[in-house]
This record gives C-alpha cells, structure tokens and sequence, in this order.
C-alpha cells in the first residue's frame, strides 16, 4: 500500500477552510503536528484527521484545561521553537491552568522527556541544550507571576550540589517556593561547597535547606555538602530531582526529606511551619 504524502501547511490550510495564518496559528500552538521539511511545514494526513476530528467534538472550559499542553509544548520545544513554545504556554495559561500546572504539568515533563532520550542515546544533546535554553527563557518570563505581596512566610535557602550544572529545575523550583509566600535564596548551580555553607551561615533564620539534582553522577556531591552543612546548622534539609530515586537514597545521602517533584518540596517546607 502506497504511504500517503504529508501536506503543506497551505494544502491543510484549503482543507480546514481556514486562512494560511490561522493553519500557521494552529502548527505554532501545537495544536497540529507538523514538522518542517526544507522551508515549509509538512503535516501527515492522519494528524490533519486527528486534528478536525478533535476540534469536533463539544468543548467546554474544563476539556480545554485538559488539552494536551504538554505534549504541545514538547513538540515546539524539540523544533527550537522558542515564539511558538511560548504562544503554547499563554494558550494553556489562557485556559485556566495555573503557572505553577505550567512548571509541573508542562515544562518540567518536557524537559525530562527530552532529557531521557538524549541519556538512552536517542536523542541529539544539541537538541537537548537548545531545548532546554529556550525552556529557561520561558520560565524567566514566567517568574513575574510568582511574585508575592507581604512579608515572606519563612526563608528557604536552595541551590545544587558541586558539578551539577542544571539550574532550570532550581529556578522553577525557587518559583513555586516564592508563589508560596516563602523568601527564596536561589543559589543557581554548580555552587563550591564551602560558598554554599557561608550562605547558610549568613542567611538566618532560615525554615529549610533545599537541594537540587539532576545527575546522578552528582548525589556523591550532594552527600558531602549535605555533611558539610551539619556542621553548621541542623536546618532541615529536603532534596530532589532527577538524579535522586527515591526516600530511601535521599535519607542514605543525609537529608530530612525527599521531594518527588516541587510541588511536593513545598508541601515539606509549609509543613515545618505548619
């Protein structure tokens, strides 16, 4: 049986009985699959199918909340579509998700998407890096809706263990915390252990001690700074990411608690002051 050509973004353009710009709206949004080919969108016909058919059938507030943003995000961040990823992100916003369903129920998945295919060597670590730079500039632009009125609940000192150079999960992770009520001190990543320390000890009171990791080759280094802060605080430590698999391995490296995702680090710091 004969494999049916893709079409051009003007072909599906005809057949929706939409404007070339608005067919361009919807590939950009993520709505519809395309993926480019030289200088032109090409769509596959069963993906112009999926399309009308899920445009048919009855939405309401709630079914549009529950659209597949992440996957849609996904997709414009694997094209290095930095304009249409962020289209996707006010799309979804629009819809009524919340900015921080934004961090965890798009971004984050993304992110971990891409990053596990390019760790089973499937994926291209260019893709992966662009990915991920345009995935940080999204949540810059995102912070703002983080920011809080008032004084802050509690402080929160957070930031990655030596060697472990991802900061976007920190960052999200900071925002949530600062959405909260909490003063956050972000300490980015790859920070030396000895300057991690003196932040603590300059920072006071501080509520929690949160720490990132993304790499599992960098729990070793989340042990030793995790001892080295003993030394000079008994401020509860919570610790997460990627590279820690569970309650059991976080206690093994030294900390209070282990956190699933951001939200969930949240969750363990409002209960210290609960």
């Amino acid at each position: 049986m004969a494999r049916t050509p893709p079409l051009s973004l003007k072909e599906c353009a005809e057949e929706l009985g939409v404007h070339y710009m608005t067919a361009y709206r919807y590939v950009r949004l993520g709505m519809l699959p395309a993926t480019m080919e030289g200088s032109g969108w090409q769509i596959s016909r069963s993906d112009l199918e999926a399309f009308v058919a899920e445009r048919s059938a009855p939405q309401d507030a709630s079914s549009r909340k529950q659209a597949p943003w992440g996957d849609r995000l996904e997709a414009r961040l694997r094209a290095g579509d930095e304009a249409g990823s962020w289209q996707v992100v006010q799309a979804a916003l629009s819809s009524g998700l919340s900015p921080a369903e934004v961090y965890t129920e798009m971004v984050g998945p993304a992110i971990c998407s891409i990053g596990a295919e390019w760790d089973h060597a499937a994926g291209n670590i260019a893709g992966e890096h662009r990915a991920t730079a345009i995935a940080t500039r999204l949540v810059g632009r995102l912070s703002a809706h983080f920011t809080t009125r008032g004084r802050p609940r509690a402080k929160v000192v957070l930031g990655t263990p030596p060697g472990e150079r991802h900061s976007l999960a920190v960052s999200m992770v900071a925002d949530l915390l600062k959405g909260a009520g909490f003063g956050v001190i972000d300490l980015g990543s790859d920070l030396p252990i000895e300057c991690f320390v003196a932040a603590l000890s300059s920072e006071v009171p501080v509520t929690a001690i949160a720490v990132s990791v993304t790499n599992p080759a960098t729990a070793a280094s989340a042990a030793d700074l995790i001892a080295a802060m003993r030394e000079v605080s008994d401020v509860p430590v919570v610790i997460g990411g990627g590279g820690i698999a569970d309650s059991v391995h976080a206690a093994a490296l030294g900390a209070d608690a282990w956190a699933e995702d951001g939200l969930a680090a949240v969750a363990f710091i409002e209960s210290l002051i609960a």
